[in-house]
């Protein structure tokens, strides 16, 4: 996976307002469509990813141990933070979660798509022969 890729599927599953990627950006300086919730976190957070794995394109690969080792100091800075609220500690946990997801799905090994078997069709039972094999008794 490259880290534009990683980008991606991130702002897939963290919802746009989380990570609002550009999608002409050529580099991590123009990355940022807009000013996403948590910006100067996502802007720290982006640029280390970046950084530990020593990218200098969007195109360059990602892997999980860097991505991670560059989460690990930011969110725990984040988590000991006095100003550090509810909703920051809840977006870090769905990242990580977003993260490791992301990245067990990129190492499995694609599957083939089968073909689904067609249900079986109902059959049609007609209603006279069933009269017929069934006599009523009339109530008087």
């Amino acid at each position: 996976m490259n880290f534009l890729d990683l980008m991606q599927t991130l702002e897939e599953r963290l919802g746009y307002q989380h990570l609002p990627l550009n999608p002409s950006s050529r580099g991590i300086k123009d990355i940022f469509d807009g000013s996403a919730v948590h910006h100067e976190l996502m802007i720290r957070l982006v640029r280390a990813i970046f950084a530990a794995n020593r990218c200098q394109r969007l195109a360059d690969p990602v892997t999980h141990a860097a991505t991670f080792n560059a989460l690990g100091p930011l969110r725990l800075e984040t988590l000991r933070s006095g100003s550090t609220d509810v909703c920051t500690y809840r977006f870090l946990e769905e990242l990580c979660r977003a993260l490791d997801r992301a990245f067990a799905e990129d190492a499995m090994p694609a599957r083939e798509a089968k073909p689904r078997a067609t249900p079986p069709t109902a059959s049609v039972v007609s209603i006279d022969s069933a009269r017929r094999s069934h006599r009523f008794r009339s109530v008087r």
